[in-house]
């Protein structure tokens, strides 16, 4: 199997990663664009190639993007997504490959003792605890009232993970309107007039954030 980069394998090495991927009787699938991915019960789901987006509608059928996961990008209902209704579900934004491991073959204990696996079980530990933070700042924007709050808020998120003012939306402004729950063409004007107040400096995806209020 392809050796992949992940939160998941951090601190294993190639031979070690090859080693487990088969102890673990590890899959690997593909998609296609556009394809929705299922999402695995029981098992961890590594992104392998491409970009899987999980995604809310509503009752309406309007859509709020909650994740996008790229190469090594980790997914799974044993890693918070045991809330999950029917109207969630995972999307291949892109042709993509996933690597499918058991939850259980990553928790039992290993006859072996190997230090590598429980390595992968602590960095498993990291990941819940990771995606429960960004779960607790997306629901933080989302309880913004107005759709400047809710940019601002983002934006100011997005500055101090970059630890600059400077920073690229990670996505497009179509997908930025469903993450935080609000009408394109309101939020492509009050992006207007954030710039023309001297907020933000905005050129496409890459903003500088100048002013929080």
């Amino acid at each position: 199997m392809k050796e992949i980069t992940t939160s998941l394998f951090d601190g294993v090495s190639p031979e070690e990663y090859a080693a487990m991927t088969a102890c673990f009787k590890a899959t690997v699938k593909t998609y296609v664009k556009g394809e929705e991915v299922p999402m695995p019960a029981g098992r961890v789901g590594v992104v392998q190639r491409g970009r899987i987006t999980l995604l809310k509608t509503d009752a309406n059928g309007a859509r709020t993007i909650f994740e996008q996961m790229e190469t090594g990008g980790v997914f799974g209902d044993v890693l918070g997504f045991a809330w999950a209704d029917a109207n969630f579900f995972l999307t291949a934004d892109e042709d993509c490959d996933v690597l499918y491991i058991d939850y259980e073959h990553i928790v039992k204990r290993c006859p072996k003792a190997c230090a590598h696996h429980s390595t992968v079980v602590s960095n498993l530990v990291k990941l819940m605890s990771e995606k429960t933070q960004a779960l607790s700042e997306h629901l933080e924007i989302l309880s913004q009232r107005t759709t400047r709050e809710k940019l601002t808020a983002y934006f100011a998120v997005l500055a101090a993970k970059n630890k600059s003012p400077y920073f690229t939306l990670p996505f497009s402004q179509t997908s930025l309107a469903d993450y935080i729950c609000v009408d394109r063409s309101a939020m492509a004007r009050e992006l207007r007039r954030m710039a023309e107040e001297g907020l933000i400096e905005i050129d496409r995806r890459n903003i500088k954030l100048i002013k929080t209020n």
